[in-house]
């Protein structure tokens, strides 16, 4: 879209640093925004072939979304377990879904290739560093350097780590997970275990995941809450320990496996370090501090932003991100976690309590950021309130950090 003579030769209008799960939506949005027919996306990832075979995408059914047909498996019923009960829900209308990574590449890479020319792919290329320059943005590559009127970074961050005075919480949610078959059936088809408790705590806040495909086949992950992570052993012998307990009779072969770190801090995000430069996806601050939940928060943003980029592209200018989530979510984020620094070991009872006492629908809206006022205060009156109101108090010093 540059014109003959003015300004810098300009290598693609829009370039976008990663081509994972962000980077792919937001191009898949671009498009559907009336990307005029002049304009170039070009994604640079580091990888040679992109695929997502290695990772699952999960949330509640709460938002339509350009990538419905990429949901493979939908469950009525989820539980939370904890000192040997379990808290069993379930809403009219709401289901808990799962989008297998290769599914999702599948159908985002099959949308930018029918738009021809105007998007490109360049895989094995590591985006280095973004110099904004004022009126174009230069993409330092490991194959030298690209210019763009507009970047959006959606590189893996820097995982936040506490040091001597630091006043935030830097807490990490960190997994590995297996996807086991055993040629009995033995997984129940309709419920997914969100939370089961019932597992060592002496690592630290831990519990076990599980997404069953079918009666024979599931997806089983042992997730901590912790400052750092752990041993790959720890995790092995977690869902090794877990398929024992739970399943004694069963015989199972692994299928493939799944590892992944995402960020829970209080620190504030910075999505938008210059005016043509914005940072989208985890780097974005998308996944939700308190939850990790990113699937549906990536969503909102792309649409919501695409046609932002759209007119500034046809404007000539830039495009102002929207907030990746609300001050008052991100007050209750930032409450929540933390209330699992000062109390690790009420973290079990108090998740469970959650599942237990709030209405299935009004916490499924509350843990995806899709609630109202008046759902965020029938979590707080419902779940562990006198505690948490405390917590409010000793959370104050954070919360006016993040409001600067």
């Amino acid at each position: 879209m540059t014109e003959p003579g003015v300004g810098p030769a300009i290598d693609a209008d829009v370039i976008i640093a990663g081509a994972g799960l962000s980077g792919l939506s937001l191009a898949v949005a671009l498009l559907d925004a009336a990307l005029p027919d002049d304009t170039r996306i070009l994604l640079i990832d580091p990888r040679e072939t992109l695929s997502g075979a290695d990772r699952t995408w999960s949330f509640f059914d709460l938002v339509p979304h350009a990538f419905e047909s990429a949901i493979a498996h939908r469950w009525n019923h989820w539980r939370v377990r904890n000192g040997g009960v379990e808290a069993l829900r379930s809403a009219p209308g709401l289901t808990y879904c799962c989008i297998p990574g290769e599914r999702f590449y599948e159908i985002a890479l099959e949308r930018l290739a029918a738009a021809g020319t105007r998007v490109e792919i360049m895989g094995g290329v590591t985006v280095e560093h973004l110099h904004d320059r004022g009126d174009h943005v230069e993409v330092h590559t490991g194959t030298g350097v690209l210019r763009a009127r507009l970047a959006m970074d959606s590189r893996p961050p820097s995982l936040p780590k506490a040091t001597d005075g630091d006043k935030d919480v830097h807490l990490l949610q960190h997994f590995r997970g297996r996807v086991v078959r055993s040629t009995e059936p033995v997984f129940e088809v309709d419920t997914a275990t969100l939370m089961d408790f019932d597992v060592s705590q002496a690592n630290g806040i831990h519990f076990v995941y599980v997404l069953p495909f079918d009666a024979h086949t599931a997806l089983v992950e042992s997730t901590f809450f912790t400052e750092r992570r752990l041993p790959d052993t720890v995790y092995e012998e977690a869902i090794e320990s877990w398929l024992a307990q739970r399943l004694p009779q069963a015989v199972f072969e692994t299928v493939s496996r799944e590892a992944g770190v995402i960020p829970m801090s209080t620190a504030p995000f910075d999505g938008w370090p210059s005016p043509r430069i914005v940072r989208i996806g985890t780097a974005g601050g998308h996944a939700k501090p308190s939850t990790g939940y990113a699937f549906l928060a990536v969503q909102r943003f792309v649409h919501e932003f695409a046609p932002r980029v759209v007119a500034a592209l046809r404007a000539g200018g830039y495009a102002e991100p929207p907030a990746a989530r609300s001050p008052r979510t991100t007050a209750l984020d930032t409450i929540f976690l933390s209330y699992l620094r000062s109390h690790p070991h009420r973290a079990p009872e108090t998740f469970y309590r959650l599942f237990e006492r709030v209405p299935p629908a009004v916490l499924a809206r509350f843990l995806s950021d899709t609630g109202t006022l008046a759902d965020d205060l029938t979590v707080m009156r419902t779940s562990d309130s006198p505690r948490l109101a405390l917590e409010t108090v000793r959370a104050a010093p954070l919360l006016r950090r993040r409001k600067r």
